[in-house]
């Protein structure tokens, strides 16, 4: 026990013994890396090493990032491959070379694990269940090379190539339903250079795959939302979404027209932004995390400018003009106030009652568009489209209950909101043909819900006014974040 304790290498042997790569391996085979291994700490932008060393030692990636660029003809650098993940780096050069081609080094603070490149080798050639475990990241990682330039030079578009990076990234097949969350460790212009655009690209890629429902940005967060990654119009559970290029010629072709889905989903849109807005505005005044609230505040404002002025200038029906130009009567008097940073109780009383006024206008644009058709399925995206909005609009609740002159109207408005939203949950579970990923996404849902009433009331952990309140947000963006994926995936059965 002593001479365990004494070690001089332990921090490299539970390193090993516990890796992905090495774990399992003989005792003997391990204590003869561990001899011949030295543990590596890396700091932000510091070279692990630079093309043209000579190879000593082979790294393990344990914790934090690390890039690996090359020099191109014409003296550009182009990133090959950005790991933020346990990885043995460089798998092609150590094996394969005597000098460094590539240069690593760091993008956040990283723990490695170095190992003798000798000894390595010997042993690989020692150990058939090491070198099977090589061969089969060497294959891996050539497959990966091959498809990455496939898809760059022939058929798939940035927005392609981009959730292909993610998916990698994320390191896991993703599941039926849910959403796997990938945090982006490198900076925007790394990425996009790893990827092959321009970070204008990356970013003009990363609003498309949002505007798809595929993801959802939050900061260097990214969630991949696992159901509407699957192509639900065909019926096929195993075909993904593809991101190809358009055919020749079909520039010129008009826009389709809107299904009656995307119309709802759209109309719906401005219905669930009206309350998010209510609660970021909330947040700032209750000094609950308020620059972050801010900067939530703006982006949700201009989000709403965006689909108001798309909806403006679509030719819809005249029920569903007289209905919108209501909404942009409503929307200068909300923005006006939403600009106003003022604490008392009339302007807290006027955000609240301007925000349900909104609402109610929204609902009945939504509703409208709804009916147009008669089909089934635009109502399902209507209601789906409802608890979306009944996830904020409880979280709107929460908030201003702290005022006292609101608080017996919200009592009141809180029990019939929450029957609204599982009745509605019941009645999407019982629509016929329901593709498996809808299920399955609207058992997340009924989950997440379930999480999102218990943050309501606090337990002693979190009986801090401010920390009460960022439990139930945080709980509030997760359902929110599973309930618009329903929403999409009921507009795409409407196409």
């Amino acid at each position: 026990m002593n001479v365990r304790f004494n070690d001089p290498r332990r921090a490299q042997r539970e390193l090993l013994s516990g890796s992905q790569f090495f774990a399992g391996l003989s005792p003997a085979l391990l204590d003869e890396l561990i001899a011949a291994s030295r543990l590596v700490e890396l700091s932000a932008n510091q070279a692990l090493y630079e093309a043209g060393e000579p190879i000593r030692e082979a790294h393990l990636l344990f914790h934090g990032s690390v890039k690996r660029s090359a020099t191109i003809p014409g003296g550009a650098t182009k990133v090959i491959e950005l790991v933020q993940s346990e990885q043995l780096l460089s798998l092609g050069e150590i094996f394969g070379a005597t000098h460094y081609a590539s240069t690593c080094c760091g993008i956040t603070q990283a723990l490695l694990v170095a190992i003798d490149i000798r000894k390595l080798r010997e042993a690989t050639q020692n150990y058939p269940d090491l070198s099977c475990r090589i061969i089969t990241a060497l294959a891996r990682r050539q497959f990966a090379t091959e498809f990455d330039v496939t898809s760059h030079h022939y058929g798939l578009t940035g927005a392609q190539r981009l959730l292909d990076y993610l998916l990698e990234t994320a390191g896991e097949r993703a599941g039926l339903a849910g959403e796997t969350t990938v945090v982006l460790k490198a900076s925007k212009k790394v990425i996009a250079a790893r990827i092959g655009m321009t970070p204008e690209s990356l970013s003009r890629n990363l609003r498309e795959l949002s505007d798809n429902g595929v993801i959802v940005v939050d900061g260097r967060k990214v969630h991949i939302q696992n159901a509407a990654l699957l192509d639900t119009v065909s019926g096929d559970t195993k075909q993904r979404l593809n991101f190809g290029r358009k055919r020749k010629g079909n520039a010129l072709t008009a826009e389709p027209p809107l299904s009656v889905g995307t119309l709802v989903n759209m109309c719906g849109r401005l219905r669930v932004l009206s309350q998010r807005m209510a609660i970021a505005w909330g947040m700032m005044v209750s000094a609950i995390a308020p620059h972050k609230a801010l900067i939530k505040l703006r982006q949700l404002d201009k989000e709403f400018e965006r689909n108001l002025a798309r909806l403006d200038k679509l030719e819809l029906a005249p029920d569903l003009t007289e209905k919108l130009a209501l909404v942009k009567l409503l929307w200068p008097r909300y923005q006006q106030l939403m600009d106003s940073e003022e604490i008392s109780v009339q302007r807290v009383e006027e955000v609240f009652e301007l925000s349900e006024e909104l609402l109610e206008a929204t609902d009945a644009l939504t509703g409208s568009a709804a009916g147009l058709g008669g089909l089934p399925e635009a109502h399902y995206v209507n209601m789906a489209g409802r608890n979306r909005m009944l996830s904020q609009r409880i979280g709107k609740f929460f908030l201003f209950r702290e005022w006292a002159s609101l608080d017996p109207r919200i009592a009141a408005l809180i029990p019939p909101s929450c029957l609204e939203f599982e009745s509605n949950l019941q009645a999407l579970g019982k629509t016929g043909n329901t593709p498996p990923e809808v299920a399955a996404q609207l058992r997340v849902v009924a989950s997440q819900w379930q999480k999102f009433i218990r943050s309501l009331c606090p337990d002693l952990s979190h009986a801090a006014r401010t920390q009460h309140a960022r439990l139930v947000m945080a709980e509030g963006e997760r359902l929110l974040r599973s309930v618009d994926t329903t929403v999409k995936l009921f507009e795409r059965l409407t196409k």
